[in-house]
């Protein structure tokens, strides 16, 4: 199978044609939803407010690739199965005129938007993009239309730890060439986030996720701290523009 490692030096500049048939399609669920199926440490509020940073982030990197955003919400994802949600949102996306789709989570906040101009950039010379996991997932795929199947890809087994590989397989079924991103973990639960929290350089990001993560104060501080709390825990917009 045809595949290349993009370097971390890469300095992927985009084509007026990339810019304009080339997507980048956050697909997620809303922060409540994530704390209904995900635990991070805290309460179901708390776990809410993590995801909800989560999703703010990625959609702030989703926003810097220097094409079009489109955002994959619920009302998108039709079907029963995540493989059968993803690729209706995938159709949705090719539907919509793009010729190439680089598809997100909110789970890979390390992702940072160059690394997603090198995901888009690739696309131009390559028939596909994926960024593995230490896993076996994928926390990014990218693909041209001529070889998104959606039968087939609805069939892969997607949340697991031989996803890459099925996935790298059905591309190479189909005679895609496949270009691979440097591997970068997600963040699905507390041991993820604690894990992500020591890697992070310390921006704000950090910051937010490491004051939700804090114990609650003793009573007789509640009332000292509440508006410091409150600045804090304020939600960031969920969801993008409802293109996709």
């Amino acid at each position: 199978m045809p595949v290349a490692t993009l370097p971390n030096f890469a300095r992927p500049v985009l084509s007026a044609a990339s810019r304009t048939t080339t997507a980048v399609l956050l697909f997620t669920r809303p922060a409540g939803e994530e704390a209904a199926h995900k635990s991070f440490g805290g309460g179901r509020g708390t776990d809410a407010a993590v995801a909800a940073q989560l999703i703010a982030q990625a959609t702030a990197t989703a926003r810097q690739a220097g094409v079009d955003f489109l955002y994959a919400g619920p009302e998108l994802q039709v079907g029963r199965t995540f493989g059968q949600r993803l690729s209706s949102a995938l159709a949705y996306g090719f539907g919509q005129g793009y010729e190439r789709l680089v598809v997100i989570g909110n789970d890979c906040p390390q992702l940072t938007p160059a690394r997603l101009r090198q995901a888009v950039a690739s696309l131009e010379t390559a028939d596909a993009v994926l960024g593995p996991d230490p896993d076996g997932g994928v926390y990014l795929l990218g693909v041209s239309r001529h070889f998104f199947a959606a039968d087939a890809w609805a069939a892969l087994p997607w949340q697991s730890a031989v996803l890459g590989a099925a996935l790298a397989r059905c591309l190479h079924r189909a005679g895609a060439t496949v270009c691979r991103l440097r591997p970068l973990a997600g963040v699905n639960n507390a041991h993820d986030l604690a894990r992500l929290l020591r890697q992070l350089p310390a921006a704000a990001l950090r910051r937010r996720l490491q004051q939700l993560r804090q114990p609650a104060p003793p009573a007789g501080r509640a009332l000292r701290l509440r508006p410091r709390v409150a600045a804090v825990a304020a939600p960031l917009p969920l969801r993008g523009p409802p293109a996709c």
